[in-house]
């Protein structure tokens, strides 16, 4: 044989070697009770995409930011981590239920680890994402938006970044009303609404992972929580659900979320100052008003100009600016309401505030699994009061498997952020490393 047949056969081989496990199918799952996965689209990104989509996000020396982040996670990973430089989007359906409870298909992503060379054994992390007033910044529709959108959505960057690092299969539901769920208004704040739509979606990947629907990651049998913000909520009420469905998890990581809507939240959509970011009054009422239109009756609720322009605008397809500007001028979230529901509101025997109460996080259940609640003690958006509230009630149960951080004050950044922005990196990378070590455990 010839020195050149030779080497042209290695290279074959090479080559086969390096696209073998791309030519293995994916095998059929069988019918399950979740229904797993059916998968819509599938792209994948390398470590240098992850790192652009970082680079789009604020970076300000000397102040803790996602280009921070990102570093810390490749150093607490160990340097190189799992040495992984492709990760693969996968835009995925799955069975849930709709704002009536009715069966209906949600959207979500799926991000996971991809190697060529080894099945990857990895915990599956549910992400679950703040505040998104734009029905296309979705986590299943982000990358149809236009790049400069990208910054508004940082969470995709978090994702991306444990999923690179921490070699974590990356679960993003996209909850009822946001992604391909187009057609029905998103139940804000609502508990069992959002605690379901993630509870199914974490479930559904599991049914999917342990039928083998994917030859390039293999989940390892633990599951997590993690979110921030409405993340923070949703993480806390889907952590409910879940164990009320006895499904295991590993570990909750609750971060600077509204549990206390009755106390804490309400108190400052009542309150005689200016709330730096008013949108969140619009988002809620709207919500509420879906679930519970009777008594949250947009002309029992609101005054004119509100009675117009908060159901006008607050639709999924106006961005932050225009729902803020339609708000008072001076940010005081009260003004909006009719002096009749404002009464009501103070009233804690009214059906406007035993229905908010109902909706608290923490109330109605006893956590098993091992938890993180992690809140800033300035944060100027979703006040330190609810992670108050939530440690007095899961305190009076004698709870011992809870862990709570009460983040020293930071100043806002460079940017004029609000504190809750400016926090979130830190935020973000601290719930990942207690998930990171709680993992290798």
């Amino acid at each position: 044989m010839s020195s050149k047949v030779f080497f042209l056969l290695l290279a074959v081989l090479i080559i086969n070697s390096c696209t073998y496990r791309k030519n293995q199918p994916i095998p059929e799952c069988p019918p399950t009770a979740s229904g797993g996965f059916v998968v819509v689209t599938h792209t994948e990104r390398t470590s240098q995409d992850v790192m652009e989509q970082v680079n789009m996000l604020p970076n300000y020396p000397g102040y803790f930011d996602y280009t921070d982040m990102y570093l810390n996670t490749q150093a607490n990973a160990g340097g190189n981590g799992l040495s992984i430089n492709l990760i693969a989007h996968d835009v995925v359906h799955y069975n849930s239920t709709d704002n009536n409870g009715n069966p209906v298909v949600l959207s979500g992503l799926l991000i996971y680890p991809w190697s060529n060379f080894k099945t990857l054994k990895a915990p599956i992390v549910s992400v679950d994402h703040g505040t998104i007033l734009m029905k296309n910044l979705a986590p299943s529709h982000w990358k149809k938006a236009s790049y400069s959108d990208w910054k508004k959505f940082p969470e995709m960057a978090v994702g991306d970044m444990l999923c690179l690092w921490y070699g974590w299969i990356i679960i993003m539901p996209d909850y009822q009303g946001m992604g391909d769920d187009s057609t029905e208004n998103h139940p804000y704040c609502i508990r069992d609404r959002l605690g379901v739509a993630t509870a199914d979606m974490l479930q559904a990947a599991e049914d999917y992972y342990k039928c083998g629907g994917n030859t390039y990651v293999s989940w390892d049998g633990q599951a997590y929580l993690y979110g921030y913000s409405e993340g923070g909520y949703v993480t806390m009420a889907a952590a409910k659900e879940l164990e009320e469905r006895d499904v295991k998890l590993n570990g909750v990581v609750c971060m600077d979320g509204p549990y206390d809507l009755s106390g804490t939240m309400l108190n400052t959509m009542l309150a005689d100052v200016p709330f730096p970011v008013p949108y969140f009054l619009p988002m809620m009422l709207v919500g509420y008003n879906t679930m519970y239109p009777a008594i949250f009756d947009y002309k029992g609720v609101l005054k004119e100009p509100y009675l117009t322009d908060i159901p006008k605008y607050t639709t999924g397809f106006y961005d932050i600016p225009v729902v803020n500007s339609i708000m008072p001028q001076d940010k005081i979230l009260k003004k909006v309401f009719t002096d009749s529901f404002y009464d009501s509101l103070r009233n804690d025997q009214s059906q406007a505030f035993l229905t908010m109460k109902e909706n608290n996080a923490f109330l109605g259940w006893t956590p098993k699994s091992k938890m993180l609640i992690w809140h800033c003690k300035n944060d100027d958006c979703v006040p330190f009061g609810n992670m108050v509230a939530a440690r007095e009630r899961f305190s009076t149960l004698g709870i011992s498997n809870i862990e709570y951080v009460e983040w020293p004050a930071v100043a806002p950044d460079p940017g004029g952020s609000t504190v809750h922005v400016s926090v979130a990196p830190t935020a973000f990378m601290e719930g990942a490393k207690w998930i990171y070590h709680l993992s290798k455990k």
